[in-house]
């Protein structure tokens, strides 16, 4: 998988703090009242951590196209 510059979005109100990204990327996200960005991980987990979410909070970004990769 190619080197993708991420930004990561979060929507705060539809969190509801279920703790899936926090379980499959944990470097990258942490969990309490909402999610929240902490650091990073590979690609895939993120990837995975945002498709898990079941609110759909978590939106990926390619910095450089726009291109939304997940969820």
């Amino acid at each position: 998988m190619a080197i993708v510059n991420l930004r990561v979005h979060i929507d705060r109100d539809a969190c509801l703090a279920y703790g899936d990204c926090a379980e499959l990327a944990p470097e990258a996200f942490e969990g309490d009242d909402t999610a929240h960005l902490v650091g990073s991980a590979p690609l895939r987990q993120m990837i995975n951590a945002a498709r898990a979410c079941p609110t759909e909070a978590i939106t990926l970004v390619d910095a450089e196209t726009g291109e939304q990769i997940a969820p």
